[in-house]
C-alpha cells in the first residue's frame, strides 16, 4: 500500500508540477513519471501498482474533494513523532503548528507540508502512510487555506528599497560617463557586498553604513576626476625599449628562482615562469603613459629550446605546448612592476611564440595614466630554483662552483669562464625590443562640461548651468527630475561660487553630489506619484537585471515615450538588450550568483597534489566555460534540460587536456561536442561545480549534494538546529569516504538530511577536486587504494550506478528543476527575497515555461513580463 500512494502522490507532484492549484495532467509527465517508476522499483512495488493502477492520480488536485478533515489530528498521527517536541528531523517540529495563515511563518510551514506531501517525500518510507482519502483531503484543506493566504499576503507589500552593489555601481559609472573600468575601480575600498542564497544584488542584505557612505564621497570624487581628465588632449608617446632597458643582468652562476639575463645587448632570455619572480620592464618608463587611452604595443620576440636534452620530468611542463608570451599592463604605484604581482595587474595578452623565430607582435590595449606594460614566461618552469638544483648537478656539474647552493651569494667562489645560465638548454622566452605607442585620438567620452550652444562651463550662462545639472540628473537618476531637486542643486551650484568656487569645481561638485545620493545610489526609489515614473523604473529593473547598469539612451527614450506598458514592448527591449555585448554582466553574475562561482578560489585545491590547477591558471578558465556554456543556452533559447545533461560545452586547450578531449590546443575556447557517453554534459560535469564544491584537498560528497539539492532541485536540506553539536561519528574501521558517511548516517540527528544528500554526492564521486574524471581513489603518494563507488539510491527510492544515470533521473524531475531555476532568476531579476505571496507567480512562470518547451530565453521573456516585475509599490 506504501508504495501505490507513494507513486500516486509523487505522481501528483510533478504532474501538478508541485502546484497545488493546478488540477491539469500533462500526458508527457504521465509517461516519464511512470517510466521512472517502472524503472526504478522492485517487481513487488510494480504489483502493487498494477493491483491499484485505478487509482492512477488520486492525489491530483480535483475538484469537489471532501475536506472534512482534522488538521492537527493529521499531524498528530503522521508527522508529529519525527517533527514533535522530542525530535525534530531537519529542524522542522509541527506539533505546535497553528492553522492561522495570516502569520508568515504558519502559512511557510503549511507550504512545505504540502510541497512534502506532493512530492511523495513525506511521510518517510518506514512510516505508515495515511489513507488516499485522508492525504487528499488534506492536500485540498492546505491548498484552498493557501490560496486564500497568497491573496492576503500580496497587499501587505512594501517599497522595494534596493541600492547599487560593487559591479552595479562601476558599471553604472563607466556607461554614465563613458569610463574604460577595466583598470579604473572605484569601489575597491568599498566593504564586500553581502550575499543572500549566494545573490550579492538582494536589497534586504545591501546596507548602508557610515563607513560605505564616507567610500560614496571619495568613489564619486575619484569618478568625477576621472571623467575630466580622461578628456584632456595629450601629445602621443612613441617609445622603444632595447634589451639593455629591459634587464643588466649577465649572467647566473647558482640556481636562482628567476632566470633573466641579457648578455652583450642583443636580447633577453626569461627561462622561468613563477610570478613571484622577476618579470620583463623598462626602469626608465616609471612615469608609464601620460593618459588614460588605447595604446598600441609591439614586441619582437620568439620561443628558444622548446625542443630540449632534459628529462621533462624535471621540468614538469609540457615540451608539445609552445613557449607563450604574456603581456600585462600594471600601476607601478601599486607595486614595482619589474618583480611579483599587484592588484592592478591586468593580462592584455597571451601569445604563443614561434620556435626559433623572431617575429613582431602587437597588441591594442587600454592603459590609465601612469601603467606601463610588462611581460612574463606565461607556461614556464616552476618554481625555477628547484627546477634548476634537479638539473645543474646531473646535467652541468662542470660548471658549478663550490657556492652553488648558497642562496645569497652574487659571486661564484672561484673564477669561472663559463657560468650555468651559458650552458643551461632548457625553453626561454627571448625578447629583442618593445616599443609603446599612443593614446590614439578621438577620445568618446561624454563631455557633461559643455551645453550646445554655450561652450564651456566657465563662460555659461545660469540658464546653461540649470541645463547641465537637469540632463546629468537624467541620466544619473534614471528617470526625470522633480523641478525641486533641480532647484536644490543650482543653489548648492550658487553657494559653491559665492564661496569662492570657480564655475567648473563649482559644477563638479554639484555632480559629486548627485553622485552621492539616494536617487543615484538605490535602483528604484519611491516617489509620491510611481505611476507617472513606472516607465522608468520598468526602464531600470531592465537594464539592472540584464546588464547591472543604468539603461541606454534607447531604453530611456522608450520610457519618456511610454513605450514600456505592455508586454510586447518590454520583451523587444529585453531581447535588443541580450543582443548587446553588456548582457555579459548577466551571463556572468547570474551564474556566479546561481552556482556559486563567485565562491571558486575561496577553497583552493592543494598546490602540490593538484599543481595543474594553480600552474595552468585553471580557475578563471573554469568560469568562462560554464559562462559560456550558459549564454549559448541562452541565446539559442535551448531548453534548461541542457544544465542536467548536454552533448556539448566549451573548453580551451588546458581545460580539453584536464577533461581528455583530444583535438583543442588553442588557448581561445571552442564550442565542442561531447561524445555520447560522456560524463561532461550538463553543469554537472564542469570543472567549475565541481571544484567549487571540494573543499580543495578532497572530494566532498556532502557539500555536491547539498549543492544539487540547492540549485537544481530547488530543496535544500535543513541547516543542523543551532543547540545541537557538532557530531563526531565514531568512523573507526572506515577506508572510505563512502564507509565514513554510512558511519555518519547511524546517528539518529544527521541520518535524515543525509539519506538525500549523500546518494547524490556518491554519484559525483567519479570526480576529483578540480574535476579530472577518475576510477580509484589515491592517497598522497599518488598510489591507488580503493575503486571509486558511484552508485546509490534516491530518499524516494530510485537508484543509479553512476552519473550518467543520476542525470537521468534529475531529467525526469524537470519540472522541479524549472521551479528552481524561476526562483533563482526572480530573484536576481527583482534584487530582493521571494516572499510566500509570490508563489503563484513563481508557479504560473513556471507553467507557462513548461508549456514553451523550457527555452532559456523564454524563461526571461516570462520574468520581465511577470507580475511581480512590473510592480510598481
Amino acid at each position: 500500500m506504501y508504495w501505490y500512494w507513494k507513486f500516486n502522490v509523487t505522481l501528483a507532484g510533478w504532474i501538478g508540477f508541485n502546484q497545488p492549484h493546478r488540477p491539469a495532467l500533462r500526458p508527457i509527465s504521465v509517461l516519464r513519471t511512470l517510466r521512472s517508476f517502472l524503472v526504478s522499483n522492485s517487481w513487488k512495488r510494480l504489483l502493487c501498482f498494477f493491483s491499484f493502477s485505478s487509482g492512477l492520480g488520486l492525489i491530483t488536485y480535483a475538484q469537489n474533494i471532501d475536506t472534512d478533515i482534522n488538521p492537527n489530528e493529521f499531524l498528530k498521527q503522521h508527522c508529529i513523532r519525527c517533527h514533535g517536541e522530542e525530535k525534530q528531523k531537519g529542524d522542522r517540529r509541527f506539533d505546535s503548528l497553528g492553522t492561522d495563515f495570516n502569520r508568515d511563518d504558519t502559512a511557510y510551514d503549511w507550504q512545505e507540508i504540502l510541497d512534502m506531501l506532493n512530492l511523495g517525500e513525506m511521510p518517510p518510507e518506514e512510516e505508515a502512510p495515511p489513507s488516499l482519502k485522508d492525504l487528499r483531503a488534506m492536500v485540498s484543506w492546505i491548498t484552498g487555506e493557501l490560496e486564500l493566504a497568497y491573496e492576503r499576503h500580496a497587499s501587505n507589500k512594501a517599497p522595494l528599497l534596493r541600492r547599487l552593489n560593487r559591479y552595479e555601481y562601476r558599471y553604472t559609472i563607466r556607461d554614465l560617463f563613458g569610463l574604460n573600468i577595466e583598470s579604473f575601480d572605484p569601489t575597491d575600498s568599498f566593504p564586500a557586498d553581502e550575499k543572500f542564497e549566494g545573490f550579492a544584488n538582494v536589497g534586504e542584505e545591501l546596507i548602508l553604513s557610515d563607513y560605505l557612505l564616507e567610500q560614496y564621497l571619495e568613489a564619486a570624487s575619484q569618478t568625477i576626476e576621472k571623467a575630466i581628465v580622461a578628456k584632456q588632449d595629450m601629445t602621443p608617446i612613441h617609445e622603444v625599449f632595447t634589451p639593455d632597458d629591459l634587464c643588466d643582468r649577465t649572467y647566473h652562476f647558482r640556481p636562482q628562482i628567476w632566470f633573466e639575463v641579457n648578455v652583450d645587448g642583443s636580447y633577453v632570455d626569461v627561462g622561468h615562469g613563477d610570478r613571484k619572480s622577476e618579470r620583463v620592464y623598462a626602469d626608465r618608463f616609471e612615469k608609464g603613459v601620460p593618459a588614460d587611452g588605447y595604446y598600441t604595443i609591439r614586441i619582437k620576440s620568439e620561443g628558444i629550446n622548446r625542443e630540449h636534452p632534459y628529462d621533462s620530468k624535471l621540468l614538469g611542463i609540457d615540451r608539445s605546448e609552445p613557449i607563450k608570451m604574456e603581456v600585462l599592463v600594471t600601476d607601478p604605484k601599486i607595486g614595482y612592476p619589474g618583480r611579483r604581482y599587484n592588484a592592478s595587474d591586468r593580462t592584455v595578452a597571451r601569445i604563443p611564440l614561434l620556435d626559433h623565430e623572431a617575429k613582431i607582435y602587437e597588441v591594442r590595449v587600454w592603459m590609465d595614466e601612469g601603467f606601463v606594460p610588462v611581460i612574463r614566461y606565461a607556461n614556464g618552469p616552476r618554481p625555477f630554483k628547484g627546477v634548476l638544483s634537479k638539473i645543474a648537478p646531473v646535467y652541468h656539474r662542470e660548471v658549478l662552483p663550490s657556492n652553488w647552493r648558497d642562496g645569497v651569494a652574487t659571486r661564484p667562489a672561484e673564477n669561472q669562464e663559463i657560468y650555468l645560465s651559458e650552458v643551461y638548454q632548457g625553453p626561454r622566452m627571448r625578447i629583442h625590443w618593445m616599443e609603446i605607442q599612443g593614446p590614439e585620438a578621438g577620445n568618446e567620452m561624454v563631455d557633461w562640461l559643455q551645453v550646445p550652444d554655450e561652450g564651456s562651463v566657465e563662460n555659461i550662462s545660469e540658464s546653461g548651468i540649470e541645463r547641465i545639472i537637469e540632463d546629468f540628473a537624467f541620466k544619473a537618476f534614471r528617470r526625470p527630475s522633480i523641478p525641486s531637486e533641480i532647484d536644490r542643486y543650482v543653489d548648492f551650484y550658487q553657494k559653491r561660487r559665492e564661496l569662492g568656487d570657480d564655475a567648473v569645481n563649482a559644477v563638479k561638485t554639484v555632480f559629486k553630489a548627485m553622485l552621492s545620493s539616494p536617487n543615484f545610489l538605490y535602483v528604484e526609489t519611491p516617489l509620491d506619484e510611481p505611476d507617472e515614473n513606472k516607465a522608468f523604473t520598468i526602464a531600470s529593473r531592465l537594464s539592472y537585471f540584464l546588464w547591472s547598469s543604468m539603461p541606454d539612451e534607447v531604453l530611456l527614450n522608450a520610457a519618456s515615450h511610454d513605450r514600456l506598458g505592455d508586454s510586447k514592448s518590454i520583451v523587444a527591449q529585453a531581447l535588443r538588450m541580450l543582443q548587446d555585448p553588456k548582457a555579459r554582466a548577466f551571463s556572468n553574475h547570474f551564474t556566479d550568483s546561481w552556482l556559486r562561482l563567485n565562491e571558486l578560489g575561496s577553497m583552493p585545491p592543494d598546490s602540490k597534489k593538484f599543481s595543474q590547477y594553480h600552474d595552468r591558471e585553471l580557475e578563471p578558465l573554469m568560469k568562462e566555460e560554464t559562462r559560456l556554456f550558459f549564454e549559448d543556452i541562452l541565446h539559442n533559447n535551448r531548453s534548461i534540460e541542457n544544465f542536467i545533461h548536454s552533448d556539448f560545452t566549451y573548453v580551451n586547450g588546458y581545460l580539453a587536456d584536464l577533461y581528455g578531449i583530444e583535438g583543442v590546443s588553442s588557448d581561445s575556447f571552442s564550442r565542442v561536442r561531447l561524445p555520447a557517453n560522456s560524463p561532461r554534459g550538463g553543469v554537472l560535469g564542469q570543472a567549475s561545480i565541481l571544484t567549487v564544491t571540494s573543499n580543495g584537498v578532497e572530494t566532498s560528497p556532502v557539500m555536491r549534494g547539498i549543492w544539487v539539492l540547492e540549485n537544481i532541485l530547488g530543496t535544500p536540506p535543513a541547516p543542523p538546529p543551532p543547540d545541537v553539536e557538532p557530531l563526531e561519528p565514531d568512523i573507526r574501521g572506515a577506508t572510505t569516504i563512502r564507509e565514513e558517511l554510512a558511519k555518519h548516517r547511524k546517528v539518529e540527528t544527521c541520518a535524515d538530511c543525509h539519506r538525500k544528500i549523500d546518494p547524490i554526492g556518491f554519484a559525483l564521486e567519479s570526480f576529483d577536486p578540480i574535476g579530472s574524471y577518475r576510477f580509484q581513489y589515491k592517497d598522497d603518494g599518488g598510489r591507488s587504494y580503493s575503486n571509486v563507488d558511484t552508485s546509490g539510491t534516491l530518499a524516494t527510492g530510485e537508484s543509479f550506478t553512476d552519473v550518467s544515470e543520476l542525470k537521468g533521473l534529475l531529467l525526469d524531475r524537470k519540472n522541479q528543476f524549472a521551479r528552481c531555476l524561476v526562483e533563482k532568476m526572480l530573484i536576481y531579476a527583482l534584487g530582493r527575497e521571494l516572499h510566500f505571496s509570490d508563489r503563484p507567480i513563481v508557479d504560473g512562470i513556471a507553467s507557462e515555461l513548461a508549456d514553451r518547451n523550457y527555452g532559456l530565453k523564454d524563461l526571461v521573456e516570462l520574468i520581465v513580463t511577470s507580475e511581480a516585475f512590473s510592480d510598481v509599490w
